[in-house]
């Protein structure tokens, strides 16, 4: 009898390595997928506070040059700046900048009253307010809300037809993401990553 317990002991420690062996096999891959989930997301976390960012910090740029000629080419050059390593501003698809309805809550634009910047990776020559010229990765799309137009007068007085008073003006980010990592690939997903956006509006600063 006494033997017979001892065999049996002795089977069950030989069988434990490979029992171990099988159990780190099924875990292992649930621990990767959920370690490359988490590197994967934070990279997306982080792209997405970049580009918000850089909208906030370009709409209020916006505000303080109203209708400044250049403001746009200014605007234009603190996103690019703004979105920078570990985003890829080669990845941002567009800029719009365009006049808010305020008679909705979305930040709708008024229709047609949008300037939409495409992302080229060019080098494309424009004025800054101070008169001076830069190169920007940047080609005009859409340009129906000259800067000339913005009103940032109270009254409206002097401002284009139906400007009635100060605009409030949006300025949206469009960033095109690209998975990081092989987690999509891991759980049959596409290669292609989501397509982020981020709009801060402000109204301009009025000069009188």
């Amino acid at each position: 009898m006494r033997n017979r317990r001892r065999l049996t002991a002795d089977r069950s420690r030989r069988r434990s390595p490979g029992q171990a062996l099988v159990e780190f096999a099924l875990v292992i891959p649930v621990f990767l997928l959920v370690f490359v989930a988490i590197a994967e997301f934070s990279f997306l976390f982080t792209a997405y506070s970049s580009i918000g960012y850089a909208s906030h910090d370009a709409v209020q740029l916006a505000a303080e040059l109203g209708n400044t000629t250049g403001a746009d080419a200014a605007i234009l050059q603190r996103v690019d700046q703004d979105v920078q390593a570990p985003a890829d501003p080669t990845k941002i698809v567009s800029v719009d900048i365009y006049w808010v309805n305020t008679a909705f809550s979305d930040a709708r634009p008024v229709s047609g009253a949008e300037n939409i910047w495409n992302y080229d990776g060019g080098s494309h020559s424009y004025q800054l307010p101070d008169g001076s010229f830069i190169l920007l990765p940047f080609v005009p799309g859409a340009t129906g809300y000259p800067i000339a137009n913005r009103c940032n007068v109270n009254q409206g007085i002097g401002c284009a037809t139906s400007h009635a008073t100060v605009d409030t003006i949006a300025v949206k980010i469009t960033y095109q993401y690209v998975w990081i990592t092989p987690f999509p690939g891991m759980i049959g997903g596409s290669t292609t990553g989501p397509r982020l956006t981020s709009t801060n509006i402000m109204r301009l600063e009025p000069v009188r």
